[in-house]
């Protein structure tokens, strides 16, 4: 079972061989003091939500947007003209999914399969949408079902991303950059992934 419990300033543990961290001031925990990230199968892309716990994978080509507005009652706010789950982004459309005053969560950060942030995708985002005081991360990416793939990434708002070789934000590493269209010799080889101001 794995269980998320936040610090405000210190560290949320998220599943035995998955650790998120959540660092910096006014940090949010889970709702209910637990969450799991869910894992994405081959061909499917995922949301996560760091401070609610919520999550949804569909299909990759499916509007992960519009299957969160339908099905988790959340809007979830990425910029145009993003690619995510091989769809892209129309902010106008998209804030018309949902009535006004749902909850909304803002993304911070989308790593893609492929080059050109192309292919499956996972995103994290939060109610703030950003990291102007904190830092959000997975130390492994192995039980999202994302060893072997991460082959771009994107970041969002005040946000920047990192991906390293190594769990725990060790060995060789890409970032801290707004976006990469192509991990080029660390491609498929990220384990874990960080997001910062």
């Amino acid at each position: 079972m794995r269980r998320f419990a936040g610090v405000g300033g210190g560290l949320g543990v998220l599943g035995l061989s998955a650790v998120m961290t959540v660092l910096g001031g006014g940090t949010a925990n889970a709702a209910d003091g637990s969450a799991t990230p869910p894992a994405a199968a081959a061909g499917e892309s995922c949301w996560y939500a760091v401070d609610t716990g919520e999550s949804l994978c569909v299909k990759t080509g499916e509007d992960l947007v519009a299957a969160v507005a339908e099905q988790k009652g959340v809007r979830l706010v990425i910029p145009d003209p993003e690619t995510v789950s091989g769809v892209e982004v129309d902010a106008r459309r998209d804030a018309a999914l949902v009535p006004a005053g749902i909850q909304t969560t803002v993304a911070l950060s989308t790593i893609y399969d492929d080059n050109g942030y192309g292919g499956g995708s996972y995103t994290m985002s939060t109610s703030s949408g950003s990291c102007a005081t904190s830092a959000y991360g997975f130390t492994d990416i192995g039980p999202l079902g994302w060893y072997g793939r991460v082959s771009s990434f994107t970041s969002y708002g005040t946000c920047k991303t990192a991906l390293f070789t190594g769990t725990n934000y060790s060995g060789s590493s890409t970032g801290y950059v707004t976006s990469q269209t192509s991990m080029g010799s660390l491609n498929d080889l990220a384990k874990s992934w960080r997001v910062s101001g």
